[in-house]
Parts: C-alpha cells; sequence; structure tokens
C-alpha cells in the first residue's frame, strides 16, 4: 500500500504531462508571436500610426531640401528621383543636403537638426525589422524612397533591415542585431560625405571641417541610442506593440521644433529663392543650342534658299527677340524668357514678403526684386560671343519702388547703397539733380571705408559666437560695397561738374522741350545698348558746345571701339584724342586712367605706368585716382582683369 502511494503520484504526473488538451505558451520573439485577436488588431494599428509619422518624417526631409511637402505631387518629381541614378556627374547626393538649399557652413544649427533627421530615418525602419519582422518595414523603406527621395538610402536600408531581422543574419541578441543592420547606412554615410569634399578642399579650419562630418556622427551615435531605448522598452513591455511609436513622434517633434525656433521656415524660402535668382540670371554659353537651331532653320527654310548668312542672321535675331524685353511692357502678346524669369522672381519675392514681413531676410528679398527687375540680357556679348550675359547697373522703372523701400526701411543695411545708387541714377534721368547729389552724399558718406578700414555701417560676415555663429543675413549675396562707392562717387562728380550755363542739364537727363531732338540726354541711355554711340552724336549734335562734350566724346570712343572691332589697338588710338582733344575737361581722368589700362591691353607698360603716374599726380582726388592705385601695384594680368569696364 506504501508503494502504490509512492508511485501513484510518479503516474499520474506522466499521464497528465502527455495531455494533448494542455500546451505550453510560445516563446515571444516580436510583436506578431502573440496570436491573440486582440494584440493582432492594436499591433496592426500601431504599426499603421508608426507608417504614417514616419510618413510625416519622410515629408519633412524632403521640405527641408525644396520648400514643398508632398514629393509625389511637385512638378518634375520622376526627373528629379531619376537623377539621383544619374553617375554622369549629375547625380544628386545626399552630400548635398549639408550645403543646399541651406548650408551648415552658414547655419551651424543645421547639424544637429540633418543629424537627428538621418537618425530617425536610419533606424526606425530597422527596429520594425526587428520587432514586427522584415516585411513590416517595407512601407517605410518606401517612404524614404518616394516621399523622403532618398532612393539610394532606401536601397541601403533594405540591407540594413534583412541583416538585422532575417536568418541566417540576426542574432539571439537583438542590440547587437540592430548594430550590424547599422553597419550599410554608416558605410553609406561615409561615400555620401564624399559630396561635400568640393566645398571643403582649400579650407585649412579644422572647425569647418568638422561641421560637414558632425550631422553624420551625431546620425550614427542618435540611431545607437534609440536602438538601445526601443529595445529595451520593448523588452520591459514584453514585446507588446507600441514601443516605437513614443520614440518615433519624438524624433518626428524634435527635428521640426529646433528647425523652427533656431533656424526658421524664412531661411528655407530665402535659400531657396536665393538659388532660383542665381539660376535664372546666371551667365549661359548659347553656343551650342544657337548652332542647332541655325542648322535647323537652313535645313528646314523652304526652297529657294537665300544665304546661309542672311539665315543666320534671322535665326541671331529671333534668339535676341526671344531673351530680351522691356520689363515693363507686360501686354505683349510673347513675353522673353527673361520677363517670365523676371516675373517669377517678383511674384515669390512679394510672397516671402507677405508671409514673412519680419524677417531678417526682408532687405534682402526687396534687394533681389529690385535687381531682377533691373536685369537686361547684354545684346552685344551674346552678338561678340554668343554667351548670355545678363547685368542690373541701369536701373528700369520697374525696380523704383522696392529700391524706396529698401532704401527707407533698412538704411545701415550693405544692400541700401546699391539702392540710393539706383535711385540717384533714376533721379539723374529725370533731372532731380538735386535730390541725386543728396542720395549720393549720404551714400558716401554712410558707406565709404576710410583709412584702408572698414566703414561703420558696413557689416560682418558673421553673426553669433564661437561654432554656431550664423552668416550675416546678406553674406551670400557678395554686395561690392567698394565699387557701388566708386560709381556713386563717379556720378557725382559728372553731375557737379557739368552744370551747363546755357543748357544747363539737359545734355545729361534730356530737354524738357516737348518738340525737342532728341528728348534724351546722356543718363537716359543704356551703355549697352546696339545704338548708345549714334545716340551719343544725336546728343552731341544738339548739344555742341556744351560742358558734357568731352565726356561724350569720351563714351563714343569706348562704345566704338568696342562695337567696331573689339580691338585694343583702336581703343587706344580713340583715347588719345579724347586727352588730347580735351586736355581739361573734367572727363580727363577716366580718360587717363581708361588709355593707362589700354596700353597694358597693347604690352605697352611704360606708358600705361606712365599715365597711371600723371592720374595720381595731377588729380589725387578723383576716384580713378584710387583705381589708378589699385591698377599701378598688381601684376599686369591681374591689373587688367579687374579693370572696371
Amino acid at each position: 500500500m506504501a508503494v502504490i502511494l509512492q508511485t501513484s503520484p510518479s503516474r499520474d504526473h506522466r499521464v497528465e504531462s502527455r495531455d494533448p488538451t494542455r500546451s505550453v505558451p510560445p516563446e515571444i520573439h516580436d510583436v506578431w508571436s502573440r496570436s491573440g485577436t486582440k494584440y493582432r488588431i492594436r499591433a496592426v494599428v500601431l504599426l499603421a500610426v508608426n507608417v504614417l509619422l514616419f510618413a510625416g518624417l519622410g515629408s519633412f526631409a524632403f521640405w527641408l531640401r525644396s520648400g514643398r511637402w508632398f514629393a509625389v505631387l511637385t512638378e518634375g518629381y520622376w526627373s528629379d528621383l531619376a537623377r539621383t541614378f544619374d553617375f554622369r556627374g549629375n547625380s544628386v547626393t545626399l552630400g548635398s543636403l549639408l550645403l543646399e538649399p541651406i548650408s551648415v557652413y552658414d547655419v551651424p544649427m543645421q547639424i544637429p537638426i540633418l543629424g537627428l533627421l538621418m537618425a530617425a530615418l536610419i533606424s526606425i525602419p530597422i527596429l520594425v525589422a526587428i520587432l514586427y519582422r522584415f516585411w513590416s518595414s517595407v512601407p517605410f523603406i518606401a517612404i524614404i524612397g518616394l516621399i523622403a527621395c532618398m532612393p539610394w538610402l532606401a536601397i541601403t536600408l533594405t540591407g540594413s533591415c534583412i541583416i538585422a531581422s532575417v536568418r541566417p543574419f540576426r542574432v539571439s541578441y537583438r542590440f547587437v542585431s540592430a548594430l550590424l543592420g547599422l553597419v550599410p547606412a554608416v558605410i553609406y554615410l561615409i561615400l555620401a560625405s564624399s559630396g561635400t569634399a568640393e566645398v571643403i578642399t582649400g579650407t585649412s579650419d579644422p572647425v569647418e571641417h568638422i561641421k560637414f562630418i558632425a550631422p553624420w556622427v551625431l546620425a550614427i551615435v542618435a540611431a545607437s541610442a534609440v536602438f538601445a531605448v526601443v529595445l529595451i522598452l520593448a523588452k520591459l513591455v514584453d514585446y507588446r506593440p507600441g514601443a516605437i511609436a513614443p520614440l518615433l513622434a519624438t524624433m518626428f517633434v524634435l527635428p521640426a521644433a529646433l528647425f523652427e525656433v533656431h533656424v526658421g521656415r524664412d531661411e528655407l524660402y530665402y535659400r531657396l529663392l536665393e538659388t532660383l535668382s542665381t539660376e535664372y540670371f546666371g551667365d549661359v554659353d548659347s553656343s551650342v543650342g544657337l548652332e542647332e537651331a541655325k542648322n535647323r532653320a537652313w535645313r528646314d527654310h523652304p526652297l529657294p534658299r537665300p544665304s546661309r548668312a542672311v539665315v543666320d542672321e534671322l535665326v541671331e535675331a529671333r534668339w535676341l527677340f526671344q531673351l530680351m524685353s522691356d520689363p515693363v511692357e507686360t501686354t505683349q502678346p510673347t513675353r522673353s524668357a527673361l520677363a517670365l524669369h523676371q516675373q517669377t522672381i517678383r511674384d515669390r519675392c512679394d510672397r516671402f514678403l507677405s508671409n514673412f514681413p519680419d524677417s531678417v531676410y526682408a532687405p534682402c528679398v526687396l534687394y533681389i526684386k529690385a535687381r531682377a527687375s533691373d536685369m537686361r540680357v547684354d545684346p552685344g556679348e551674346f552678338i561678340r560671343t554668343k554667351w548670355i550675359r545678363f547685368y542690373d547697373d541701369f536701373p528700369s522703372p520697374a525696380s523704383i519702388e522696392p529700391w524706396n523701400l529698401l532704401a527707407t526701411g533698412f538704411p545701415h543695411s550693405k544692400v541700401a547703397a546699391v539702392a540710393l545708387l539706383r535711385l540717384a541714377q533714376w533721379d539723374a534721368q529725370g533731372c532731380r539733380v538735386a535730390r541725386a547729389v543728396a542720395r549720393l552724399d549720404t551714400l558716401i558718406s554712410r558707406f565709404e571705408q576710410r583709412d584702408g578700414g572698414p566703414s561703420v555701417a558696413s557689416n560682418t560676415n558673421r553673426q553669433g559666437i564661437g561654432v554656431l555663429s550664423r552668416s550675416h543675413p546678406e553674406a551670400s549675396l557678395a554686395v561690392p560695397l567698394d565699387h557701388i562707392v566708386f560709381d556713386a562717387r563717379v556720378l557725382r562728380e559728372l553731375l557737379l561738374s557739368n552744370r551747363d550755363p546755357v543748357f544747363v542739364y539737359d545734355p545729361i537727363c534730356g530737354s524738357t522741350l516737348d518738340d525737342a531732338y532728341p528728348a534724351f540726354g546722356m543718363l537716359d541711355l543704356d551703355p549697352r545698348d546696339r545704338r548708345y554711340a549714334e545716340n551719343l552724336r544725336a546728343i552731341k549734335q544738339r548739344y555742341h558746345n556744351a560742358r558734357l562734350v568731352d565726356n561724350i566724346d569720351l563714351e563714343i570712343a569706348k562704345a566704338s571701339a568696342t562695337v567696331a572691332t573689339g580691338n585694343a589697338a583702336e581703343l587706344v588710338e580713340r583715347l588719345e584724342q579724347c586727352v588730347r582733344d580735351h586736355p581739361n575737361g573734367d572727363a580727363l581722368p577716366e580718360a587717363l586712367f581708361r588709355l593707362g589700362v589700354a596700353y597694358k591691353m597693347v604690352s605697352r607698360s611704360v606708358e600705361s605706368d606712365a599715365e597711371f603716374a600723371r592720374l595720381m599726380r595731377d588729380f589725387p582726388d578723383s576716384p580713378w585716382s584710387w583705381q589708378a592705385h589699385r591698377q599701378s601695384w598688381r601684376p599686369a594680368s591681374v591689373r587688367q582683369a579687374s579693370a572696371l569696364p
């Protein structure tokens, strides 16, 4: 009986262990290990929430580069996406995110913003692959490739997710799996940083090198920290759904909040506007396209064809018409490319000023708007070299309003110096000489550099202290303040020296009589116009005894030599004639300077130095003496390149 009592429990235990109605709970590996309905529903819902949050993060990444929120709806989206696979030197690299449109050099706060953003983009798909299995990470990878428009990063993270979650690559210790999955992303970031090599090459400041590497280092460190936090939380809740969503929301909000507080949306939209303006008005070599147009016009011309020269001339004239137009004439049926670009820039500037009226970039935007209105195509340059070059030193009526706003609203900014000069030019053209001189006096007193030192009103190129100091808002505009002051002094001397006792200022700004011919004056004429010399001769014929005649002859000499042959020897001959004909005129300092430069162009250095020495000796207070001083102490090649046109 005792034996039975001792063995019965053992027999019963063996029978119980074989009972098929009882089961051992499965080991929990990930979110899907729980087969209960409520857990599955919760897992799907939270996964969808994670996808939506991550889509917002991808949209933010795209917005930082383009100023637009949803990539797929933007014009040219597929072509931009295809450019990332262009291996002919035009590819869009991840390194460009550090430089365009907001550079980490100009705004160092972009370093933590981009670092945290990249950490989230890298770490979340890997964590989803570990906690939800690989197939669940596919929507996140697609968001990076299609919404954030970073297909190479998406391809890299596909491999990372496979390594972190799929056997035989994954390991039992999940943090190690996450770090192994991070390796391809690290390699990608190292390769991507090579896209900025051409920018940092040549700088000896180690801090500047660090700025271009720091975002990626921060991204790697932050991603590792996210791995650790999420995996610890997942372990504590026994891999129930919901461990990723809170941290993903934090990683989304943190860079967005840092950007809004320490950088600002106005920074992004201004940089995009500045880039667009530079692209629209940059120099373009049109020789290849023009030659193709000429060949096509010759081939398609109906028989009998005229000579090839006639067809080529017609094509060039058509191109000039398409390039050029009066910016004020908005009712013409066919608007030129220049007019369309000008209107686009003006509209973008108005939108910026409406959205960000108190932005530190407001004066810069007014400057860009005014310059866009003043932009013209140089027809002479196009005819000579087939290059499309723009210039903006001749004011247009459409630019007067923004120049006025700039001069009155931001009087001590560098761009206000340009505004004062353009307004003075406009006043002089309208015979408001006293007001023009007053503007020029203000410009010179406020912005002229004295004793080789910076002006009191000049701005430094950096704001702030230390590594996080930002570029000054006007730094990227590269306003040539010394040349602006020089032009102001030249115009001031012209106005003060040429008040005629008989004609007053009519030769300069035009006659006020309705029946007078010509009705225009010298300042009404654009020096780059093809009829500039012809119109100057009409003014000279009308006012042949005026004080301004020496200036008119000098302008005719410069224009005629350039238009006729471009021959430096002919320019020398014409300038020598001006010096002989007007030995006491107020145009003599400029004539001596131009003659000295022309002598250098024909390798007559002795005569050139003699003319510069004469200029500095006889006219020490002339702005042209300052230019001569700069020229006389430089090597010949540098002097010639830096000479004013």
